[in-house]
């Protein structure tokens, strides 16, 4: 489904990115962890054509970038992240069934008429994730948590085979982001999850790359890779990772 194959990025004289070799297959749900500044985004980022890398090759589904047409992958692939603010002065002036139709449409605002088949698309999502409440809501009058599901179920309202979702819990309270993982549940996208917060990986996770200084640090099963040693490694810490139905929790060691 997507490979990268020894992808390297340089900015400004400084490697973010250092020889990556990934494969991800359809089916797999990926966790991405590493300290602040390990390239995480700037990966993905990559992937959707927003960062060109230096040298290597990236290929998905089917194709190569740089030798065909990318659009019909970035088609394919759906992304939450920060950048999405950069819509806000449109998407503060719409309500949310509003903005999830213009996820169907595929466009930033509704220029054209809404069909009766978009309603009926746009009112099921609304029913499946739970938004009844807000649908008539104005985006703006939204907590931060609540904005992101909506962007969330916009993005999947469109079927992308796989959901990149940067960080999409940074800054919310323990309620909203449970909310924002029970979203994530209930989807059968194949899901790429970059965090900073192992308690996260939601059991449908199946692979975990962990990246540090621009390079891989450990690729693979998560039962293989997502272990209390390698999150020593990874961060510097005395830390021991535990595992309970399913769900990973951290306590730190030696705290002064």
């Amino acid at each position: 489904m997507i490979e990268f194959c020894g992808v390297s990025f340089v900015r400004d004289g400084k490697n973010i990115l250092k020889d990556i070799n990934l494969k991800i297959k359809s089916g797999e749900n990926w966790l991405v962890l590493g300290p602040n500044g390990s390239g995480k985004s700037t990966l993905f980022s990559i992937l959707m054509a927003y960062r060109i890398a230096t040298t290597g090759k990236i290929k998905c589904f089917g194709r190569e970038f740089g030798k065909e047409n990318w659009n019909p992958v970035k088609d394919k692939i759906g992304i939450i992240s920060s950048t999405m603010e950069k819509f806000n002065p449109t998407f503060f002036k719409m309500t949310v069934k509003e903005i999830l139709i213009s996820g169907i449409k595929k466009t930033i605002g509704i220029y054209e008429e809404v069909t009766s088949e978009e309603e009926r698309i746009a009112e099921e999502y609304i029913k499946e994730y739970n938004l009844s409440t807000l649908k008539n809501e104005y985006y703006k009058n939204l907590s931060s948590g609540e904005r992101k599901k909506v962007l969330i179920v916009r993005s999947l309202i469109q079927k992308p085979e796989v959901l990149i979702l940067d960080e999409p819990c940074a800054s919310l309270d323990i309620y909203e982001r449970e909310n924002i993982l029970d979203t994530l549940r209930k989807t059968n996208t194949n899901l790429i999850y970059i965090t900073h917060d192992v308690e996260e990986t939601i059991p449908k996770i199946t692979n975990v790359l962990l990246l540090k200084d621009g390079k891989i640090f450990k690729c693979g099963k998560k039962d293989e890779v997502l272990n209390s040693e390698n999150l020593k490694k990874l961060y510097g810490i005395d830390l021991n990772l535990t595992k309970k139905n399913n769900y990973y929790s951290i306590e730190v060691k030696n705290r002064r």
